[in-house]
C-alpha cells in the first residue's frame, strides 16, 4: 500500500472548501476561520466534515499533512481565506 496521495481529490474541492483547508493548514480554528471569511462556525464545521469525507482523512491534522505531502499546501495560490 503506497502512502503517496493522488493530487486529483485537490482539484476537485470546491472554493469554499480550499479557502477553510488553508485556514486548517494555517492552524486557525473553526471559529477563526468563520470570522476570517464572515460565516457561521456551523458552516465552516460542515465544509471540515466535507473536507474529511473528500479526503478520506479522520483529523484535521491529516488534512494539513494530505495537504503537505501532495506539495499542495498553496492549494493553487489561494491565499486568502475569503
Amino acid at each position: 500500500m503506497s502512502l503517496a496521495l493522488d493530487a486529483r481529490p485537490f482539484s476537485a474541492l470546491r472554493s469554499a472548501e480550499r479557502a477553510v483547508a488553508h485556514g486548517i493548514v494555517r492552524g486557525l480554528s473553526n471559529a477563526e476561520i468563520a470570522r476570517v471569511r464572515g460565516t457561521s462556525v456551523r458552516t465552516v464545521a460542515n465544509q471540515v466534515a466535507s473536507l474529511m469525507r473528500r479526503l478520506s482523512a479522520h483529523s484535521r491534522a491529516q488534512i494539513a499533512a494530505r495537504l503537505a505531502n501532495a506539495d499542495l499546501g498553496s492549494l493553487d495560490g489561494h491565499t486568502s481565506l475569503r
